[in-house]
């Protein structure tokens, strides 16, 4: 019995042969095939830099329309305001209103609040500061560039914003 437990478990059919293992050795590819793949990866990498270039350059292009566009709007603003500005350094009443989501404050005096709250005069943001305008002006500036113009007509919010259901009782 010098035979192994292995050898007696293949005698009765119990335990199988080993496979042999194949040998997969990968297929070596001839240096031109080489060669050809890193020049095709080196055209796909300078294609893509070359499409982000190109994508990068009109980016650029289209900001620096838009800007010599905003530049050309605010030209034609500031001379209307430099033309036709009515406020007044002895200004003392502050008149609120909003514009772009936060309260703003521009001064004064008794006469232009009342012509502001009655619509002879406009306000005019540009560069940083508020002027007040005659309205046709204003209208004229709202038509170039309605950024530029605050709303200052005041709304009842109660109604529009908060509608009171039909079915509430108070």
């Amino acid at each position: 019995m010098s035979s192994s437990l292995q050898d007696q478990l293949k005698a009765l059919g119990l335990a199988k042969d080993k496979p042999k293992k194949a040998r997969h050795r990968p297929r070596r590819q001839p240096v031109g095939e080489k060669e050809n793949q890193s020049l095709s990866l080196r055209k796909a990498y300078a294609l893509k830099e070359r499409e982000e270039q190109r994508q990068a350059d009109q980016a650029r292009k289209r900001k620096q329309a838009e800007d010599r566009q905003r530049r050309e709007i605010n030209n034609e603003i500031r001379k209307l305001v430099n033309q036709h500005r009515v406020n007044r350094q002895d200004a003392d009443i502050g008149r609120n209103f909003m514009f772009k989501g936060r309260i703003r404050k521009i001064y004064v005096t008794a006469e232009q609040l009342k012509a502001l709250n009655s619509g002879d005069l406009g306000i005019v943001y540009l560069s940083g500061g508020y002027h007040l305008l005659p309205a046709e002006q204003v209208e004229s500036v709202r038509q170039l560039s309605a950024q530029h113009v605050p709303d200052l007509s005041v709304g009842s919010d109660e109604d529009g914003d908060y509608p009171v259901p039909d079915d509430l009782v108070w």
